[in-house]
């Protein structure tokens, strides 16, 4: 479910910046998909919850993980 508080475009950008220049400070480049993740949790238009879950799915994917139901 998505957030229901709305940033301006601005807003986000200001974020996206202070969020790459974290991520370099601490010696990590940001990639593409992060970007794209931090801004879709930035607009609302997703949580973080669930840019996790979709990023753990594609780890699992990449690896051939099989996760049984808890």
């Amino acid at each position: 479910m998505a957030l229901t508080k709305h940033r301006s475009t601005e807003q986000i950008e200001r974020n996206l910046v202070a969020i790459a220049a974290a991520q370099r400070m601490a010696g990590e480049e940001p990639t593409a998909e992060d970007m794209e993740a931090a801004r879709r949790v930035l607009a609302g238009e997703a949580t973080a919850d669930e840019v996790i879950a979709e990023r753990f799915e594609q780890i699992d994917r990449k690896y051939g993980i099989v996760r049984r139901a808890q």
